[in-house]
């Protein structure tokens, strides 16, 4: 028997050094929904997100990623996911919650590739009221009327320092009941996993960054309802002067269709359709070589810029201050 501890990426905080141009990106083009603001920091939902928010973006004076949310299924799974993180020596302590948004107090820890996590178990369901509500009754809210409508929070893609780093990450997470659906090899030296706890085709991938600096972004993906939606959001991207960074293209690996651009604050955001899932309990890891596949893995059909790999946030070396120094202390790793 298998007991899952994490049930699903819940949300995902990130910076941004422009927020109003963040906002008009994720709000007006990306089409999602304003839920509420505090302090220096405005909570965002796609139309089929279960939870209040699936997106949290704060403003800073950088970019990347500075926290990333999952849900256990109950409160004894926190607890054992907690002994994991703890039994590593990765434990950061708890945080207060965000009550008036139906979350729970969670427990913050920090992945060997240096970034912010966090293990929640307390998660109300968000169903819309008045002229938002749906009238298909599994729907949170209705279909917004304007951008892409991107329907969910799919997946967070982070990078690795370094060969230990991407190593330990995968360990942890495997720990934690996240499941191996796919691998990406370089000849004998594995560079990048795909994995999911929720079914999918992979919530979380990582791959070696070619900065060597920890707690770096790649990209954070949401769902879109239909293949169309790709193409609808290539025109907006480029006529309002936005950097398509790869696609329109089809993954190799996840077999998904994809469109990458990068948003005003520099943070890469891909929009995503299909992909296989798989709840096959004796899967084994299906495995690329770059050195045989080439760049199929990526993409079977499509091109990338070279600006795919550069993540956030750019330069590489500039992370926030508080997380250099929690990377220092937990990591020994100096940025």
């Amino acid at each position: 028997m298998v007991n899952k501890l994490l049930s699903q990426l819940a949300s995902v905080e990130i910076l941004t050094p422009k927020i109003d141009d963040t906002l008009w990106f994720f709000k007006d083009i990306l089409g999602l929904y304003e839920v509420g603001r505090k302090g220096r920091s405005v909570y965002l939902r796609g139309w089929e997100d279960w939870y209040t928010y699936s997106l949290k973006v704060t403003e800073s004076d950088t970019a990347g990623v500075k926290e990333i949310v999952w849900r256990t299924y109950s409160e004894k799974d926190l607890i054992d996911a907690i002994n994991i993180v703890n039994s590593n020596g990765l434990g950061l302590g708890w945080d207060e919650g965000e009550p008036d948004m139906g979350i729970g107090r969670g427990y913050k820890f920090i992945l060997p590739s240096g970034q912010i996590g966090k293990l929640v178990w307390e998660m109300k369901t968000w169903r819309a009221s008045g002229e938002l509500r749906s009238g298909y009754k599994a729907r949170p809210m209705k279909k917004p009327t304007k951008g892409v409508q991107a329907r969910d929070l799919s997946h967070i893609f982070i990078f690795a320092y370094n060969d230990e780093a991407l190593a330990e990450t995968v360990e942890l997470l495997k720990k934690l009941t996240f499941k191996v659906n796919e691998i990406l090899k370089e000849g004998d030296k594995k560079i990048a996993y795909w994995m999911a706890v929720n079914g999918t085709a992979h919530d979380l991938a990582i791959s070696l960054d070619p900065s060597g600096v920890p707690a770096r972004l790649n990209h954070v993906t949401f769902n879109v309802d239909y293949s169309d939606d790709i193409l609808r959001a290539a025109d907006f991207y480029t006529d309002y002067g936005l950097e398509i960074v790869g696609g329109p293209l089809r993954h190799g690996i996840t077999d998904s269709n994809s469109l990458y651009v990068k948003e005003p604050g520099g943070n890469l955001i891909e929009v995503l359709h299909g992909g296989y899932l798989n709840v096959v309990p004796d899967w084994e890891p299906v495995v690329w070589d770059t050195k045989e596949d080439g760049d199929r893995w990526l993409y079977y059909w499509g091109h990338v810029k070279e600006a795919f790999w550069h993540g956030s946030p750019i330069p590489a070396t500039r992370i926030s201050d508080e997380l250099k120094e929690i990377v220092r202390q937990k990591l020994g790793a100096k940025i």
